[in-house]
């Protein structure tokens, strides 16, 4: 997926985290040697949560003559530089997983049968912001892990889900997810608009605000197409990104707020105003909502959608100060 401007933002983070492994070898004092940079560069390739012996063989696919002290030291160092991060489902084994630039999340475990699925929800991280705030605690790190049984477990079924998956990936497929439903919200509010207006000059305007509002739609399901067809098996993958769908109601302007003896009599000013209160407030919504994450597709494309909310603002605005003058 690539940035704006042009640079693509997966070869970007793969050229970063070499050089932050570099560096940690020379601050370290250890020698920089072929067989690291192909455990580093076999780990980057790898999705999942990997064990030693996993690493170690993909590693020898490539190269016969890596020893496993050697994949598991430098799993180590990985680990120190922050590239990966140690995890454990409950069978005894140390796991490995991408850390570096990927959205910190947390993990639901079956004790049976030990699959992970990894998860994030921004409504709990601002509940252990007050939590950490009230008791003024400088947090270091943490890491939420629930242990229990799957449904397939509990059902004794086979479980038809055993990918293994990138959560920056799904962390993208679920942010244009947020972004398609949030678009979604404001042509139900633009067309429910236009159906109930009983000013007709006011009602074409919803109307022509809800065809430029589908022309956005159909650019964002059209992303989230190609992303599911480049990245395979990702639309297969668990939701990563859980968020309050009522934060996302709260955006929408109550139209009956503006209704006068049960009838909706809005001017294309007024018309105006109403999308610009919705737009104006998607924007400080994505805007506030990326700013918990790390930098990630997943986080560029809810900051881009931001950005468009207030590309569209601008260009309400242009439009009711050629109806009224300008707008303070």
């Amino acid at each position: 997926m690539a940035l704006p401007g042009g640079v693509d933002m997966a070869a970007q983070k793969r050229s970063d985290e070499f050089e932050i492994f570099h560096a940690y070898l020379r601050q370290n004092g250890l020698k920089r040697t072929h067989q690291k940079d192909l455990i580093l560069e076999t780990f980057l390739q790898s999705e999942g949560h990997l064990s030693i012996e996993d690493l170690y063989s993909r590693v020898r696919r490539k190269d016969k003559k890596v020893g496993i002290v050697t994949v598991f030291r430098t799993l180590k160092s990985l680990t120190a530089c922050g590239i990966s991060r140690e995890i454990h489902l409950g069978d005894g084994l140390t796991r490995f997983e991408h850390n570096y630039h990927h959205p910190h999340h947390h993990h639901i475990v079956c004790t049976e049968c030990h699959k992970a699925i990894e998860f994030v929800a921004p409504e709990l991280e601002r509940v252990q912001r007050e939590i950490l705030d009230k008791y003024h605690f400088q947090p270091i790190h943490h890491h939420l892990q629930v242990y229990g049984v799957c449904e397939d477990c509990r059902l004794s079924r086979r479980s038809l889900d055993q990918g293994k998956y990138d959560s920056e990936k799904v962390f993208a497929r679920d942010a244009l997810v947020l972004s398609i439903s949030m678009e979604k919200r404001g042509i139900e509010l633009y067309r429910d608009g236009a159906a109930r207006n009983r000013d007709q000059a006011g009602s074409e305007v919803f109307a022509l605000i809800a065809e430029e509002a589908s022309k956005h739609l159909a650019k964002l399901e059209s992303e989230l197409e190609d992303l599911l067809r480049r990245e395979k098996g990702v639309g297969r993958a668990p939701a990563f990104l859980h968020f309050d769908s009522t934060a996302l109601d709260r955006v929408l302007p109550d139209l009956r707020e503006t209704e006068h003896n049960g009838e909706l009599r809005l001017d294309p000013r007024s018309c105006l105003e109403v999308a610009l209160r919705f737009e104006k407030g998607a924007a400080d919504f994505f805007r506030e909502y990326a700013a918990g994450f790390l930098e990630t597709a997943g986080k560029q494309i809810l900051i881009r959608f931001a950005e468009e909310e207030m590309r569209h603002c601008t260009s309400l605005t242009s439009r009711i100060e050629q109806l009224v003058g300008p707008v303070c």
